[in-house]
Parts: structure tokens; sequence; C-alpha cells
């Protein structure tokens, strides 16, 4: 009895023993037969230093896998530690139970050049197999052919589970030898709880940062039934540099540098993936693109919140675009081009075709299998390279088999049919918020005989609601030195910019800036003035027809410059000299009509044009000229400015004309000359009478408005309301019928907001000139006492003391 239970026991113990023996040796012959047999396999050698199989716990170990470059020296993909644990009980469910895949240290170097790349010899070996394969067997390819991944697992004979799966410190580098470029993938990491192959949302996490700047998270719910996925991007702060070597086949440049973050939902299906719907906020901070010639272009911060964005449903619904500090510069040439005519010159427009069959050779000159050196080819140089020798033609790609030509083909179907449909339909555009602010533009001219300078600040772009295909409203506002202020109003559709509706407002444009155009033209230097400007604009289909009107205040031009040739022969002095009026004034209107598409027209030289044929007409003939704007009564108008220390104002008016802003500015040279006085400028006007003249104008304005059938009205309009006439019956008419409609609480409630807005607006412009603080200048109104009992008329008294 004994003897046959040890014989069992005997047995028993061989079967184990052999058992153990089995799965220790198991590994080691797995090992020696991939690492002998890895060109066979793949076309690449494979090494491997030890495969282990933990006979307890049905755990298997891999350490330190590499699969080389044709050169059989470099990596190309491999890892330090792998492991993976098998469960075989689960069998006996019926499921196949993978879990804890772990895999430490992961590097893949992916290298390009041209449309190859260096496994696109392992995917030609891996077609050409397939193919002989698929031709001795073509009822399992027939079988194969569109199934889904929930399909293929559906047909398995056991269920397949695979959990917890963790990918850690991996390192990825892609460069394309041929553009010269080079991406650092570090301390890449994925993280996958379960994948589903069934109808159920299987979820990755993602998570890796670039060498040259910036980190990225991505997060993946994906149905492999359905093909339904989410995905969600966070990327922050990735350095734009890393682009820079595609940028040259664009643009000539000599740096860019900058900052992209991204906070992205996408939701969509992958055999539809150009109908995916993207929404999210999209970062740009501290871009800037310096030009070879060291001019810059950028912004500070540039924010776009996307509503949805859908390809083939063409739309594009934007939250709001706000670009804060950009700034940019423009420079024209007598050759009739601009600095960005050479910045749009591309780099690389001459580089000579480089050999694709590179790609499958080993790593470019200098580069290593570490993740942290830099390959030859990632820094671009700027100087045109040599001219080589011609090289051959590349050798035609072996064929892929017919599985992967159908795939290819519909995918590319449904990217087609996607792309027609984008086509096919309109597109809906729409920005809910535009926003431009702290923005500045310098621009030189280096056409005319003395580079003239100019820099425009404090431009602003706003607009709300504005449609592709609807008319929209947008505004812009800038300064301009010496406290000169620029406004322009738009109003048209985007999609129709041959119709629109611009106007624009210039006030205290500081003349003198300007004095090389001049020398340009009539060889006379401009000393000072100011220039007020309104232009009133409608264009329908290209044909224009807009209103301009130029004030001129102050302007004093210098002596002739013998030495220049100008290109026209004006008398500037005596012109001018005729041309003002008592009070330093110069006011002319010039109508502007034509077609922009006529290569003739030119909207600037016309208006130049006018003054320069005023000012000769009026040199000739004096006393002719002002004989008739005595008559006409229209460019000699008087204006009484007060006496030296008083600026007289409207006070139904928030804004000033340019001799007010003149005589305002020449009293602010006082503190140029002595930095310790201090000028006090108060606003006095009696709130009953100057209510009365409110009421007579706001019925004028209302009327105007009526009669015209206008709901916003600019400088042209009220000029026009100044010069209405109260007698005229339809206006008497009116009145009569609206006078008490203007309540008088509300006015006494307007004029002071009006004051305010005099007063903060005189206060910007004095501030910008010279030596001028804070300390030593006030713009203040009078108290509420002083202006019941006040009796001249309205304006600003100016006091003079010492700080």
């Amino acid at each position: 009895m004994k003897k046959p239970i040890k014989i069992t026991l005997i047995v028993l113990g061989s079967l184990i023993l052999l058992y153990f023996i089995a799965l220790l040796v198991a590994p080691k012959i797995a090992r020696s037969y991939i690492e002998n047999h890895s060109k066979e396999m793949i076309g690449r050698t494979i090494t491997i230093k030890d495969i282990f199989l933990n006979p307890f716990t049905y755990e298997m170990d891999i350490d330190t896998l590499a699969i080389m470059e044709t050169d059989d020296k470099t990596r190309f993909v491999g890892f330090d530690k792998f492991s993976i644990n098998i469960n075989p009980l689960k069998l006996l469910t019926g499921t196949l139970d993978i879990s804890d895949i772990n895999m430490k240290a992961l590097y893949v170097r992916v290298n390009q050049h041209g449309e190859r790349f260096n496994f696109s010899s392992i995917l030609d070996h891996l077609a050409q197999k397939d193919s002989i394969y698929y031709a001795e067997h073509p009822e399992e390819k027939k079988a194969q052919e569109n199934k889904s991944a929930a399909e293929i697992a559906a047909g398995l004979p056991v269920r397949l589970c695979l959990r917890d799966i963790v990918f850690e410190k991996g390192n990825i580098i892609y460069q394309d030898t041929k553009i010269g470029s080079k991406f650092h993938l570090k301390d890449f990491s994925i993280n996958i709880p379960m994948i589903y192959l069934e109808d159920k949302s299987t979820d990755v996490d993602l998570a890796l940062r670039f060498a040259d700047g910036g980190d990225l998270k991505v997060k993946v719910d994906a149905n492999m039934a359905t093909y339904d996925y989410k995905l969600g991007i966070n990327l922050h702060n990735f350095a734009l540099s890393c682009i820079k070597p595609y940028l040259n086949d664009y643009i000539s440049y000599k740096d860019f540098a900058g900052a992209l973050s991204a906070n992205l939902a996408i939701s969509g299906n992958i055999n539809k993936i150009l109908a995916s719907n993207v929404k999210g906020k999209v970062t740009l901070d501290k871009v800037d693109l310096t030009e070879n010639t060291g001019g810059k272009l950028g912004a500070n911060n540039v924010v776009v919140g996307i509503n949805k964005a859908n390809l083939v449903d063409n739309e594009y619904l934007i939250d709001s675009v706000i670009v804060d500090g950009a700034y940019a510069r423009v420079d024209l040439y007598k050759s009739g081009k601009t600095n960005f005519d050479a910045l749009l010159a591309p780099m690389n427009k001459n580089a000579p075709k480089a050999d694709s069959a590179a790609a499958e050779a080993a790593p470019a000159d200098g580069a290593t299998d570490t993740a942290t050196d830099k390959p030859a080819g990632a820094a671009v140089s700027q100087k045109p390279e040599p001219k080589p020798e011609p090289k051959p033609e590349p050798k035609p790609e072996p064929a892929a088999d017919a599985t992967t030509q159908s795939t290819a083909t519909d995918s590319a179907s449904v990217a087609s049919n996607d792309a027609k449909s984008a086509k096919a339909k309109k597109l809906k555009a729409k920005i809910n918020k535009l926003l431009v602010k702290n923005t500045s533009v310098s621009a030189t001219d280096h056409t005319i005989i003395r580079p003239f300078n100019y820099t425009v600040s404090g431009i602003t772009v706003s607009g709300q609601n504005i449609n592709y295909d609807t008319p929209c409203n947008v505004n812009v506002t800038a300064a301009f030195p010496e406290g000169g202020s620029l406004s322009l109003k738009y109003h048209g559709a985007l999609s129709n910019l041959r119709t629109m509706d611009v106007y624009i407002s210039v006030k205290n444009l500081a003349l003198k800036h300007f004095s090389n155009y001049s020398l340009h033209y009539t060889a006379y230097p401009l000393k000072a003035g100011t220039l007020a400007f309104a232009s009133d604009s409608k264009i329908v289909d290209r044909n224009l027809n807009s209103k301009n009107t130029i004030d001129i205040y102050n302007i004093t031009v210098g002596n002739k410059v013998d030495d220049i040739k100008p290109e026209y022969t004006v008398p500037m002095k005596i012109g001018l000299y005729i041309l003002k009026d008592k009070d330093d004034k110069i006011q002319f209107d010039i109508p502007v009509k034509g077609n922009l598409d006529d290569p003739e027209f030119s909207y600037g030289r016309i208006i130049w044009k006018t003054v320069l044929n005023l000012l000769v007409k009026v040199a000739v003939s004096p006393f002719r000229l002002v004989g008739n704007l005595a008559i006409a009564g229209a460019n000699a108008l008087g204006f009484d400015l007060g006496k030296n220390n008083e600026v007289v104002i409207d006070a139904n008016s928030e804004t000033f004309t340019s001799e007010q802003y003149a005589k305002a500015i020449k009293m602010t040279e006082l503190i140029q000359k002595d930095p310790k006085l201090m000028l006090t400028f108060t606003q006095y006007y009696n709130p009953r009478k100057t209510a009365k003249e409110y009421k007579v104008k706001q019925l004028k304005i209302d009327f105007y408005k009526l009669k015209n059938n206008k709901t916003v009205l600019n400088e042209l309009d009220h000029r026009a309301i100044d010069e209405m006439d109260e007698d005229n019956d339809e206006y008497k008419a009116y009145v009569k019928e609206h006078a008490d409609e203007i309540d008088k609480n509300y006015m006494m409630k307007a004029l002071p907001q009006m004051a305010n807005k005099r007063n903060a607006d005189l206060l910007k412009v004095l501030r910008a000139q010279p030596g001028i603080t804070k300390k030593n200048l006030k713009v203040i109104t009078a108290p509420r006492e002083a202006l019941r009992k006040y009796k001249d008329k309205p304006m600003y008294k100016v006091d003079v003391d010492v700080q």
C-alpha cells in the first residue's frame, strides 16, 4: 500500500518539478527565439536582457528590450522594465484576464525624412508577410475585413479582459531630418484602468512634458464598439519656438518665440473625424516674431474662447477674441513693397530636395541613443546652404497589401465626403465679443526724401455679436503723440467687404510730426499746428462717396529748404497766411467720389492735391478768394477763444475743437519753462442758461435724426445741426409739438455729466504734454454755487500757482 503512494508522490513531484522547470526555462527559450528570428519577424534586430515568469503569481517580467534601427546599433524602440500578470483561474470562466500591465522608461525614436519614416521598412516587411499569408488564406482576409474591435473580440474563444495598464517615465523623440525639427516628449505616462472591447467606454489618461517647455494632459473616453469618443486636451505653455523649422517654408524671419496653452473638449465619431465638435479656450502668451531687420511684431496675450467649431457643418461660434498688448511695425519702401513682403518670402523656397532614403539610415551625425542629446539637424541654419550635387530620386515604396489599401481608401473616402460636405454648407461664423486693447503700431515711410517715423498707441478694437453674413458694428480708437486721438466706426458685413459705412474722426493731431511729408511735397517744414479731420464714407459695391472736413489751427511752416526738390511747387507761407481766419484757423470740406478698384484712384492723393491746389489758388488770387470766403461765410467763421487765461467752450458739447485744444496746450508751456508752477483749469458755465441752450440743441438733434432717419450722429451731422435754420417752418412745428417732452430734471443731470466728460478729455490731452504730471495740473468744475452765479460765456479759467 505504501509503495503505490510513494510512486504517486514521486510522479506528482516530478510533474510539479517539470512544471516549474518549464515555466523557468520557457522564457529563456522564448528570449533566444525572438533574438534569433527577429529579422524574419519584423525585419529588425531585437535584443532582450532577460525574461522571467513567476510560477506562483504568473507575473512575467521583461528586462531591457530594444528594437534596433537598420544599422543594428541604435535603438528605435525600447524599455527598461515590462511586467504583466495573467490569472489562469479566470480561464475556467472563459475569460483571459490580463492585468498589472506596467512599462517603465519606454523609449521611442521616430525619424522622418520626406514621406518615409524610420519604421517604414517594418511596415513594408509586415505588409509583405500579410500579403503572402492572405494570398494562401483568402477566407481569413475576407472574414477580418471591416470588423470593429467589438466584433473581433466577440469572435475570440475567450472573453478578453485588459486592466490596470500603466506606462511611466517614457521618452519619445520625433525628428524630421529634412525640415530640421525635433520634438522631445519627456515623462510620458499612460494610465488605463480597463479596456472594454464591447459597447462600453474606455478611459485613458495621458500626460507628458515637452523638453523645450510646456506640458500636456489628455483624457480620452472612447467606445470601441460605436467608435464614439470624447477627448479632453489640456496643453500648458507649449514653447512655440519648436515650430520654427516649419515656418521656414512660409516666412523669412530671424527668431520666433511664445507659449501656447489650450483647454479643449472634442467629441465625435472616429469614422467621421471632421464632423467632431470642438469647444474650449486657446491662449497665446508673449508671442514675438523678430524680422531679419530686427523689427518685431507680436502680442502679450491672445485668448480665444470657442463655443463650437465643426468643419463639416462649416460652423464656427466664437465666444470671445481678446488681444492684449499687440504690437507691429510697418516699413514702406520706394520699390512699393513693405516689410511684410520680405517677411512672407519663404526661407526654404530654393532649398534643394534631399534624398528621402536617409530616413531609413542610421541617425544623423551627432545623434545618440539618449533621450536628452539633441540630434544634428534640430537647429536650422538661417543662412542659405551651398547647393549640393543633384541626387537620384528615391525608389518607389513597396505597395501595401490589399487590406492596408482598403483601410486607407475607406479613411480617405470618409475624409473626402466630410470635406465636400463642409464646402457645400454655408459658412456660419460669429464672434460674440471682440476686444483688441493696449495695441501699438509703428510706421516708417522710406518713400519720401527724409524717412517718416510715427507711432500710434493705445489702439482699441471692439465689437459685439459680429456675424459673418449680417451687418455688424466695429469701433476703433487710438492715441497719437501729444494728445491726439482717432475714432473709427465700421458698419458692414464681413461676407461683403465691397459694401460698408466707415466714419473716421481725428482730433488734435500735432502736425509737426508730419514735417517730412511737407518737406517732400513742398520743401517747407512744419513747425507747429493741430489738425482735426472727419470723414463719413459710404461704399457700395466698391464705389466710394465720402464727405470730408479738415480743420487746421495755428499751422506754422519754416523757411523753404533750397536743396530739396519738392514734388509740388507751392507757395506755402503766403497760401497759409491768406487761408487763416482771424483766429488762426483753416477749415474746408473735401468731397471724394470714385471706384476703389480703379488703379488711377487714390483717396489720400485726392485730399492732398485738393489742399495743394487750394494753396496755389490762394497765392495766385488772394483777394478774390478771401472775398469769396467772406461772402460764403463758410471757411472764414470767427471763433472767440477768450482772454489769455481763458478757453471759451461749448457747454453743450462733450468734446473740444482743435483751437480749444491748442490754446489749452499752449498754456502748459509755462510748466515746461518752470516746473515749480501748477495750473488749474476750472470749468464755468451757467446751468440755467446752458439748460435752455441744451433744450434747443436737443430739439434740433431730435428733429435732424427724424428727418434724416439716423440714430447715431457724427461730427459732420453735428455741424449740420449747428447750421440749422431755426426759422424753418417744419422745424418750428416740430418744436411746438415736442418742446414739452424734454424733461428739465434730465437736463440738469445731463449737464454735469457732459462737464465731467470734458474735464476727463482735457486732462487726458494735457497730461500727454511734456513735463505735465498729476502734481502740476488739475482740471475741475467750479462749485455748484459759483456756477449758479456765473453770467459770462462757458469757459475754462486757468489759474497759475506755485507748488
